[in-house]
């Protein structure tokens, strides 16, 4: 065979032993392979019981980060527990992040979460900007982790 040529490939030949045939296997977990990721779960009811009411929140919020003025701790919980309210639902607990820093100035964003079934509808205000997200609860019981008073 010269440079450049390809080498033909072997015929198949018959036998008489049995011919394999390919089996069907599950994929790898990830457990058993790290360089793979888990797909998220699937949203659970909970989860879309709360859809409905982190859209309240959104809403809520959204109006008082239009009003244009200072928005406060204060003003943040008022619309978390209203966008529950108008969702229909009541929050187990509401929890809302400082607005001020240690040092006497204003923070840059300000979040609130409410409880309801075992999820945390997490709302945030950051420079007239709106979010608005459900997320699990904490093993605590709670929706932020450390002291926000």
């Amino acid at each position: 065979m010269t440079t450049g040529e390809a080498e033909a490939a072997p015929a198949p030949q018959e036998s008489g032993a049995d011919v394999a045939t390919p089996s069907v296997s599950s994929p790898p977990s990830p457990s058993s392979d790290p360089g793979l990721t888990a797909a998220p779960p699937l949203p659970s009811s909970s989860d879309r019981d709360a859809a409905p009411v982190a859209a309240s929140v959104r809403s809520a919020l959204q109006g008082l980060a239009d009003s244009g003025g200072t928005v406060t701790r204060e003003d943040v919980g008022a619309a978390i527990e209203q966008g529950f309210a108008d969702a229909g639902a009541v929050p187990e607990l509401v929890e809302v992040s400082i607005d001020r820093t240690p040092t006497g100035l204003d923070v840059d964003a300000i979040q609130g979460a409410g409880l309801v079934a075992g999820r945390c509808v997490f709302g945030e205000v950051r420079e007239g900007v709106v979010s608005a997200v459900v997320l699990p609860a904490l093993a605590s019981g709670g929706c932020f982790v450390g002291d926000q008073r």
